[in-house]
């Protein structure tokens, strides 16, 4: 039977853990991943734990990892580590290269070991179809779903552009004007990601300057914004274009943002489009499927008691 061994975090390890981690999401609706300069510079900061990075080795070959880390919210990801006084850990679920499925465990089992000796009293982790059996995963390790994440769950729709264009007039959509939408799209951006309002003004114009940008999106109505959306490509696979930030007021207002941005894709190439429908977008699902998306994944938020 084969032996694995896990090790913490030793430098260089991060070579070899990009190479892992392209092999296991290149398959993926989405794939994602830091690229090796951003490990190098993560793994060399005062504040990083080696004991948090664990990396799992058979015949001397790196087949997985894992991470954690302490006190850190990674973005959109639930109510927060923070309980009072009581600081939680964010955890990133492992990665392994097929036919290794039992180093999963191994490094589930050895980061808990780690975490309970650091006192931490919970965990908290993003668990989706897309990334494989992670749901299953974090069941089996007896994760709870945490209903109460503002958001509660989320869906990943995609296009296949491939059926171009959809006979809808988009007569509302508007494109971005930073003088006139500037103060408006920060709003909307900062209370989504919980970001300054300076931050998401930087975030936005930065978008909106980008050469890899595929759309720009407003609808006003009244002076009132009522629509906003900004579209992209995948950084490791140009043929994906995603909607970096959506929402709408209306069924009616979504569509025609939807159908504008497939339109744009179409002009700037790519196979799929793929659309995060989350919070208020949940409820105008029935948009997507009629505009012929198609619901390739879900992912929610959920959480493990340590102590």
């Amino acid at each position: 039977m084969c032996k694995y061994i896990i090790k913490s975090y030793e430098s260089g390890f991060e070579v070899e853990q990009v190479k892992v981690s392209f092999k296991v999401i290149e398959d993926w609706v989405w794939p994602f991943q830091y690229n090796l300069e951003f490990l190098k510079q993560f793994y060399s900061s005062p504040d990083f734990d080696p004991e948090t990075a664990l990396f799992c080795f058979k015949d001397d070959e790196m087949v997985g990892f894992i991470s954690a880390r302490i006190g850190f919210q990674d973005g959109v990801i639930g109510p927060g580590v923070e309980r009072g006084e009581q600081l939680g850990a964010t955890l990133n679920l492992p990665r392994i290269l097929p036919n290794n499925e039992e180093a999963e465990d191994l490094l589930i089992e050895k980061m808990i070991e780690v975490l309970k000796s650091k006192n931490v009293p919970f965990i908290q982790t993003r668990a989706s179809t897309m990334h494989t059996n992670s749901i299953e995963l974090v069941e089996r390790w007896n994760f709870k779903e945490h209903t109460d994440f503002p958001f509660e769950y989320k869906f990943y729709y995609h296009y296949e552009l491939k059926k171009g264009r959809v006979d809808v007039k988009t007569t509302n959509v508007l494109r971005f004007d930073p003088d006139r939408d500037i103060d408006d799209c920060s709003i909307s951006v900062s209370n989504f990601f919980k970001s300054s309002d300076d931050e998401a003004k930087k975030d936005i114009l930065e978008i909106d300057n980008s050469a890899d940008l595929v759309s720009h999106l407003v609808i006003r109505e009244g002076g009132k914004l009522e629509g906003y959306c900004y579209a992209l490509p995948n950084s490791l696979n140009k043929d994906i274009v995603a909607t970096f930030h959506l929402e709408a007021s209306s069924e009616n207002y979504l569509r025609q943002l939807l159908v504008q941005v497939i339109n744009d894709c179409l002009e700037k190439g790519g196979k799929y489009l793929l659309i995060d429908v989350i919070g208020k977008l949940l409820e105008f699902e029935n948009v997507l499927e009629e505009l012929g998306f198609d619901k390739v994944a879900t992912w929610g938020i959920y959480e493990k008691e340590l102590i």
